[in-house]
């Protein structure tokens, strides 16, 4: 027995070393997504801010061009605050906007037309645009306003006069409370954090929030090993405040100072994978003592072998008595469908003796249609298979059998599969009869019986589908609503029999002219006809229904209270691509309206919804 005890060490040994393996590779995964997830955080959020300082930056240029204006100064202070401010887009957090002057005194403020008298003289962004030679966008440090008593980023641009000298800025600013919102909104982690700073180091804003730490300038930082001389990267690094050990990665904010720095706590990165290690530890210890137990399982298995062959040779017997006068059909088959042994209640079914079958395929006795049946016979021996087929009775009649098939867990005399047969005939022939009545019901149910289009429940059911589809789809759907001219007229001079001639007439011409197999022509209704055409224009819509239009016209059938003499139609067309808020209700109203718009022009004419009122119920 020692090389059993050899084999299950070298396979708990195995077994533990792909476990570890698996383990590294899932934890290099969760690093790797973490790092994608980072990068991607951070580019999303450098756009969006990238996108908040553009739409700033056209408010200042804005005020720019309205103070060059030469009528400016001419307006009274009212009108000149609504003509300098009139552009500046007040979304996403931006502040007031300021005009400065050339010696820092506050002259303009979009607060309000007569503001508080300030002097930004002294502000970091007023001396380095006044000593600037540059014309490009500035951003601050974050400052605590005046004005607001919020953190805000200035965002300033200096104004040049004709010749060339400092004429002042005009500021804007972006809220941090508005960034800081961006920002929690994101998904960190429990102990992850944001940051954007400027170029040089500076904290424009932050989460999780500490207003202490706006304005501060970090140096040397790992982050600046790479930035500015990739605009992308990651590295790791313990958080500044909190000692927290994280996977940081940054991406600038495009062409400004500004990078978005996010840090992802590793105890957060790696908290699943800790589960799944130990969870997995537990099995590998568990599996070793399972192995020992299975050695010894095994060695008492062997001593009682020799009993249990004894016991299933006794079990063998009688369980070729139960078959051999059970009165279902036992059935024992190899993987080549050659039968080893069947029992004799076959004779009852089919007349077949089991010498005439034994040694036999199965497919010799099964209808040449219903070979591909035995195809499903495949299957685990948790889970019968269940088969109907026709068999052929020793007189050459067909019999419809049933067969529950179960596969051996291993060859038995060279049976892989053992089947209960039982005659189902009776029963196969109710189904029949009862699938051909349900198939007759459902035929007569969907369609109407004097025109032989679809009726009003199957249009209805087909709208609804092809709504959904196109929502799914993003594509346009068409309806057609039509209605014969003057049907009341004709019906009190020919009478109802000769009107619904008439409309099998109509529904006849509009099935010719509908040729895609995904369209439908429905009687919708009275002398009303509905046709839907999905993945349909309105220009593609209207020429269907011209083509109807056209038909009916040409076919030239008598209608002596028409306004032509002949029978003729009026079409209402409506197309859309359904979109949130809308329902399939609403492209019938406006088919119908559309077809009210026709009638009232005059009939036998196409027209589709221009905007036209949608009226309770369309006049005929």
């Amino acid at each position: 027995m020692r090389w059993l005890a050899l084999w299950g060490t070298l396979l708990a040994v195995c077994f533990a070393a792909i476990s570890a393996s698996a383990l590294y590779g899932t934890r290099q995964d969760a690093g790797q997504a973490a790092r994608d997830a980072s990068a991607n955080l951070a580019l999303m959020v450098a756009t969006n801010i990238e996108r908040d300082v553009e739409r700033i930056d056209i408010s200042l240029q804005a005020v720019i061009d309205n103070l060059r204006r030469p009528d400016i100064q001419g307006l009274s202070d009212e009108l000149r605050h609504l003509v300098l401010f009139d552009r500046i887009d007040h979304t996403r957090g931006l502040g007031a906007v300021l005009v400065v002057d050339a010696k820092g005194d506050v002259i303009y403020n979009s607060s309000t037309p007569r503001g508080p008298k300030l002097n930004l003289a002294q502000r970091d962004y007023f001396q380095a645009l006044r000593n600037a030679q540059s014309h490009a966008l500035y951003i601050a440090p974050p400052i605590h306003s005046e004005l607001t008593r919020l953190w805000v980023i200035p965002v300033a641009r200096r104004i040049t006069l004709d010749d060339g000298s400092f004429g002042g800025l005009v500021v804007g600013s972006m809220r941090v409370a508005h960034m800081e919102r961006m920002f929690d909104q994101l998904e960190l982690g429990s102990a992850g954090s944001l940051k954007l700073m400027r170029s040089d180091g500076t904290i424009m804003a932050r989460f999780p929030e500490a207003s202490s730490e706006l304005g501060v300038r970090l140096q040397n930082v790992a982050l600046f090993n790479q930035y500015p001389t990739r605009s992308t990267g990651h590295f790791d690094g313990p958080g500044r405040l909190t000692g927290v050990a994280r996977l940081y990665a940054y991406h600038s904010v495009g062409t400004l100072p500004l990078v978005v720095v996010v840090g992802l706590a590793q105890s957060d990165i790696y908290a699943a994978w800790h589960v799944k290690a130990l969870i997995i530890g537990l099995i590998m210890a568990a599996s070793l003592i399972a192995t020992v137990v299975l050695v010894w399982l095994l060695r008492s298995e062997l001593q009682r072998r020799v009993a249990a062959e004894r016991a299933a040779s006794r079990n063998e017997r009688r369980y070729r008595l139960l078959a051999e006068n059970s009165v279902d059909t036992i059935v024992m088959s190899g993987a080549d469908g050659r039968v080893s042994y069947i029992s004799p209640a076959i004779v009852d079914v089919l007349g077949w003796t089991p010498a005439d079958i034994e040694g036999k395929r199965i497919s010799d006795f099964v209808h040449k249609d219903h070979l591909m049946v035995l195809d499903d016979q495949d299957t685990d021996d948790s889970a019968p298979a269940t088969l109907t087929f026709p068999a052929r009775h020793r007189d050459g009649e067909w019999i419809w059998l049933e067969a529950r098939v179960r596969r051996l867990s291993g060859d038995i005399d060279g049976a892989s599969y053992i089947s209960n047969v039982r005659d189902v005939s009776g029963r196969k022939k109710a189904e029949q009869a009862l699938e051909a009545a349900n198939a007759q019901l459902q035929a007569m149910a969907a369609t109407d019986a004097l025109t032989n289009l679809a009726n009003r429940r199957r249009f209805d059911e087909t709208l609804d589908r092809e709504w959904r589809r196109s929502i799914r789809d993003g594509t346009e759907l068409a309806l057609l609503l039509i209605d014969a001219d003057h049907f009341k007229a004709l019906n009190d001079y020919y009478g109802h029999q000769q009107g619904d001639v008439y409309l099998k007439s109509i529904a006849g011409i509009i099935q010719e002219c509908i040729r895609r197999p995904g369209d439908m022509a429905a009687r919708y209704g009275g002398e009303e006809f509905a046709v839907l055409l999905p993945r349909t224009s309105t220009d593609g819509a209207l020429i269907i229904a011209e083509k109807i239009r056209c038909a009916v016209h040409d076919a030239r059938i008598p209608h002596v209270k028409g306004t032509e003499g002949v029978m003729t139609v009026s079409i209402g067309v409506y197309s859309l691509a359904p979109a949130d808020g809308q329902s399939a209700a609403d492209l019938v109203k406006r088919a119908d309206a559309a077809l009210y718009a026709a009638k009232h022009a005059g009939r036998n004419r196409s027209c589709h919804f221009q905007g036209q009122a949608l009226p309770e119920t369309a006049t005929p």
